[in-house]
């Protein structure tokens, strides 16, 4: 990616990594899907409860993903091959460890956690069963992110696509079979995630150690050195991700309040609203990727060049994505629920945050960028302020005066606000100092 035409090139990564992401909701699509058809609301609702409680772990080893695909890159970039391979064996070694122990943990405090987000009695038992068969794919769940960010990083984000595609289309036979066929219930949607997630792991792990042998994947074994370099550069991403997280849990803390056509609503609203999420995502990883190898190998004008045009991009697909979701929102809603209830909600709620999705698209390519240029730790304290502190000092100055889901619905927009605000402080004073450019200047 340090070489030929930027926007091309730009354009060839991000494609397979946003239809990636896409596939990853539809992933998760296929389980709500059924469950919301074949069981009722109250299994929709118990999927998007304990979702939360998994992404907690799984959005902390994406973040992580990605700071390390910052160091992956810088080194691929320098052509440092044994330091690459240090790298990559380190942070797969550390996935696997990490999954395997919160596995142990999730599933002893699984009830407790389902406690303290105040889940109704109505949902309570299916969200526990949901949980605990989920929690058994966190191992190969934490390994497929962090192989599949280095596969990227190393600039094939083809792989990915077609590993995922094939897990996509194993999960969903699995839950027609487990859930039509053999009458599992939510059990058999928790059953077709895991052994679909450990298909994905095991291919990905596959071509890793298939790359060039110079830095392939060969050993379980953890250097110190790029340990270090690995949890810095993941670390602040991963907390990063969990503060999002932590904030979901919270909201949802609130949203459980209001009963159980809220939950099943949100969670709807929440699958279509991965169709902006993960393709802004993958812009974030594009980004990343292209600015750090960049960036490692000197070349600041092509990082310029590189941000200007992602910034293009998001904005202007995300507007086009949100006209259509808009537009179809309610048909996309029936696929999902007939229910009168869970349909009111799941509109009032992309009626309300859609329109300002937008924001989100400027503030994952300042992220991207920031990162890149190897400021992992200013998105951090932004997401931590924005999307954590005033998401949930927001509804808890509100809903004792309006108590309506209203509020949650606008802490969404006015969080995106607060972090472009404060993106673009970090763009001035950090991208600026490192890059000699200011990205801000163009739009």
């Amino acid at each position: 990616m340090t070489e030929g035409p930027i926007g091309r090139q730009l354009v060839l990564f991000m494609v397979p990594v946003l239809v990636t992401q896409l596939l990853q909701q539809l992933y998760l699509m296929a389980d709500a899907v059924v469950l919301g058809r074949f069981i009722g609301a109250a299994a929709l609702a118990a999927q998007g409860t304990t979702a939360l409680l998994i992404s907690v772990i799984s959005n902390f080893f994406i973040g992580i993903s990605a700071g390390i695909s910052v160091l992956i890159g810088r080194l691929y970039g320098k052509e440092d091959d044994a330091g690459l391979k240090s790298a990559i064996n380190t942070s797969v070694t550390v996935s696997v460890l990490a999954g395997v122990i919160f596995t142990v943990l999730g599933t002893a405090g699984s009830e407790l956690m389902l406690t303290l987000l105040r889940t109704p009695d109505s949902v309570k038992e299916l969200a526990s069963d949901y949980l605990r068969i989920c929690l058994i794919g966190m191992a190969p769940v934490l390994l497929y992110d962090v192989a599949s960010s280095t596969i990227r990083a190393l600039g094939n984000s083809r792989t990915p696509l077609i590993i995922l595609l094939a897990s996509a289309v194993l999960n969903i036979v699995l839950d027609l079979v487990f859930i039509c066929g053999m009458s599992m219930g939510i059990r058999g949607a928790a059953a077709a995630t895991v052994l679909s997630q450990f298909f994905a792991a095991v291919l990905t792990m596959i071509k890793l150690m298939r790359v060039d042998p110079a830095y392939c994947f060969d050993s379980i074994k953890i250097d110190p050195s790029y340990l270090r370099e690995c949890l810095n550069k993941g670390l602040p991403a991963g907390f990063q991700a969990v503060f999002m997280s932590i904030s979901s849990l919270v909201l949802q803390t609130y949203i459980n309040s209001f009963g159980q056509d809220a939950m099943a609503g949100m969670n709807v609203f929440a699958k279509i609203e991965g169709f902006l999420y993960f393709p802004l995502f993958a812009f974030g990883i594009a980004v990343t990727t292209f600015i750090s190898q960049n960036a490692g190998a000197g070349k600041m004008e092509r990082v310029r060049q590189g941000a200007l045009y992602s910034l293009k991009m998001a904005v202007i697909g995300s507007v086009v994505v949100i006209a259509v979701l808009l537009l179809l929102s309610r048909w996309i809603i029936w696929i999902f629920t007939d229910d009168a209830g869970v349909i009111s909600n799941a509109l009032e709620a992309i009626s309300f945050i859609f329109p300002c999705y937008w924001m989100y698209a400027i503030n994952q390519v300042y992220i991207g960028v920031i990162r890149g240029v190897g400021n992992t730790g200013f998105p951090m304290i932004t997401s931590l302020c924005s999307y954590c502190v005033f998401r949930i000092a927001w509804c808890a100055a509100l809903l004792p005066y309006f108590h309506t889901m209203r509020v949650i619905y606008t802490a969404y927009d006015a969080s995106w606000v607060v972090m472009i605000a404060l993106l673009l402080f970090g763009m001035y004073r950090y991208v600026d100092k490192n890059a000699k450019f200011v990205l801000t200047d163009h739009l």
